[in-house]
């Protein structure tokens, strides 16, 4: 005994040397506090083709409403086709068109092209003869330029080093595309446009081969204080697949005074190995659909986005579906709900990556050393001095190989460790159950201490720059959700396991065939399938809804939805209305009924295995998970000694129907 209590307090002292990593955490996430919106420029410029709205109405409704960002995608023909400033004519199209007209023979007939009208603004213009030097035809009064096609691709690929096949110097076949998709840089007439009306600009940049070089001079060229910060398109980023290209873009970009966005929810190749190169320095985005008929849905879900998962950039999409006076309409509203339901704490303006998380060497060596001692102690509930032994060494070799190697995947293994035995060891703390409440109060006391200090173990592991921006992440969410329950179960389970096993060795062949014999001959009824079916189901249920893919049930989100808006941040459900209650029920069962009691011990594992999994969402910010657990815990106590009366009443009741 006196040895555990040296041990507990080593644990806590050196738990205590880590809370410096855990506060430049908290300093980091509670320090940056600006959000911004975007919205792509081609759709607020689709929104004018219809019902008489002009560019200037729109984008003066827009920044009042609130959004301070459009986005812009590089030009080419087809973008600007798209745009109304040009228009295309294959060669059999316009020969058809000028068949029998008194200038057809003015068409171009021993080229391969198109043909494109000239555009009115002198800026269009010169770009096209700049880019393609076309050749200028008249068919009545409207001139055209012929582009042609082949003879363009040749000296594009002959500028690039690139000769007539398509073949790079090195032989590599590259792909070529029509010169009316061909890259054009950016548009700076529009880009100047819209900066007038007060917005902020945000570059989308493609990764395309034969044009990498351009689009990042391109990029650099137009850096001012309206624009900081670029966004990749598609499924990659700008110098993907080779590494060493994607360094030097990203460096290049980044000396010129550029931040990135990363997408939630979605990959994009490369650039992991980006953010690795700028040290994370990322803005975190969240892409999403404004819903006509459910604009409060979607308010929320940007407000969850900012508030709870370290989101400062929200890429807003305007709806697809009505008239657009009615879209417009409905985005405003949006905007004007989203600014008003943002917690005070946070403010629009121009977003910034995290600043480093600063850990001092000898705060992360305090932590690793208490998780060592943590499983040490923690392991006692198996019993066996070697497995404890066994466990302490294997964390020591994961700390040692993460602190020589930096590999982060022995932190993330030493940190899953640590969070799987937190959630055993916690609920583990009712084990011989109490039946006064001052005895109750303490096992709850002591199961949440054991908790506190194995999360803060866990997070001050999982610390760092890659870990707040989502590029690292806590592995195993799954896993503490099942192994927990499954060892709680073997835990409750173990003598009648054992009495089985030896009654079963003594004699396997007959007790077998028994076995057999009873299953083969029994009766399957309606009330047993019903049961199994229940049983099942919840358990899909419970493992589905776990982690960032679970879809949760409307009469959940409307709950969820209520109670996010009297809490600010809601408890999550399966905690303070399972979990927990169950955990205070089954500390008084033991007490009374210690085999039962045990049963009840397994479902109020998740309670604390729950907590584990918020705060191993580490792109969470601290104080959110800490506000969700304290709700959880005292709705759940609350809840847990109204179960306890429940079950007093209940067991008289019962006492005295079966005397």
């Amino acid at each position: 005994m006196k040895q555990k209590y040296w041990l507990w307090l080593i644990i806590i002292i050196l738990t205590l040397l880590s809370i410096p990593g855990v506060l430049a955490r908290w300093n980091v996430e509670t320090g940056n506090d600006t959000y911004n919106t975007i919205i792509p420029f081609k759709e607020i410029n689709d929104l004018t083709k219809e019902d008489d709205l002009s560019l200037e109405e729109t984008l003066t409704r827009l920044h009042d409403a609130g959004l301070t960002t459009v986005s812009f995608t590089p030009d080419s023909l087809a973008k600007w086709s798209s745009l109304d400033i040009i228009s295309k004519y294959e060669k059999r199209e316009l020969e058809d068109i000028v068949r029998f007209h008194e200038d057809a023979d003015n068409l171009v007939e021993d080229k391969d092209g198109f043909y494109i009208t000239r555009p009115s603004e002198d800026y269009y213009d010169d770009k096209i003869v700049s880019e393609f030097h076309p050749i200028t035809i008249n068919i009545g009064t409207e001139e055209l330029y012929f582009i042609d096609e082949e003879q363009y691709i040749e000296d594009e690929l002959k500028s690039l080093g690139i000769n007539k096949e398509g073949n790079n110097e090195n032989g590599e076949e590259l792909s070529d595309e029509s010169a009316f998709n061909y890259y054009l840089g950016y548009n700076q007439l529009l880009i100047e446009e819209v900066s007038n009306y007060g917005f902020e600009y945000v570059l989308r940049v493609e990764n395309t081969e034969l044009n990498n070089n351009e689009t990042i001079n391109n990029i650099i060229d137009l850096k001012n204080d309206d624009t900081s910060s670029l966004l990749f398109s598609g499924g990659e980023v700008i110098g993907y697949p080779e590494k060493a290209d994607i360094q030097t873009y990203a460096n290049r970009l980044n000396e010129a005074g550029f931040d990135f966005y990363s997408i939630e929810f979605t990959y994009q190749d490369g650039l992991a190995t980006l953010a690795s190169e700028l040290d994370y320095d990322v803005i975190r985005l969240h892409s999403m659909t404004i819903e006509s008929d459910a604009i409060a849905e979607s308010v929320q879900r940007a407000v969850r986005a900012v508030k709870e998962r370290n989101i400062r950039s929200l890429f807003l999409h305007i709806p697809g579906i009505g008239e657009a006076s009615d879209r417009l309409e409905t985005t405003e509203i949006f905007l004007n709900r989203l600014n008003s339901h943002i917690p005070t704490n946070y403010h629009s303006g121009e977003p910034e990556p995290f600043q480093d998380i600063e850990i001092p060497i000898w705060s992360m060596i305090s932590v690793l050393l208490a998780g060592i001692a943590f499983t040490y102690l923690s392991l006692e509930v198996m019993k066996k001095t070697w497995i404890r032994i066994t466990g302490s060494i294997v964390m020591a070799l994961l700390a040692g190989m993460y602190l020589g190697t930096g590999l982060l995947a022995s932190l993330q293994a030493f940190g899953l460790a640590i969070a799987l035995l937190t959630a055993i060891y916690a609920t583990l703390a009712a084990k011989d159950g109490t039946t006064t409440m001052k005895g109750i109060m303490l096992v709850y006391l002591q199961a949440i201490a054991i908790s506190v200090i194995g999360i803060t173990i866990m997070i001050g592991v999982l610390n760092g720059d890659s870990f707040i921006t989502g590029f690292a992440q806590f592995r195993g969410v799954i896993l503490v959700y099942v192994v927990p329950m499954v060892f709680l179960a073997l835990w409750a389970l173990w003598q009648p396991l054992n009495r089985f096993y030896h009654h079963m060795r003594s004699n396997f062949a007959a007790e077998m065939k028994k076995v057999v014999h009873v299953i083969s001959n029994a009766q399957v009824k309606y009330w047993h399938l019903i049961v199994l079916s229940i049983v099942g189901i919840g358990f899909y249920y419970y493992i589905t809804r776990t982690g960032n893919e679970g879809v949760a049930a409307d009469v959940e989100i409307i709950v969820r939805q209520r109670l996010e808006e009297w809490l600010y941040v809601r408890p999550r459900t399966k905690e303070f209305l399972i979990g927990f209650p169950l955990f205070i029920l089954a500390t008084y069962v033991i007490g009374k009924h210690p085999r039962f009691g045990k049963y009840l011990l397994i479902p109020g594992s998740i309670g604390f295995l729950s907590i584990v999994n918020t705060f191993s969402h580490l792109h969470i910010p601290i104080y959110i998970s800490i506000i969700r657990t304290g709700y959880s815990l005292v709705i759940g106590l609350i809840i847990g000694l109204i179960l306890i009366y429940i079950f007093k009443w209940g067991s008289k009741k019962l006492a005295k129907v079966w005397g």
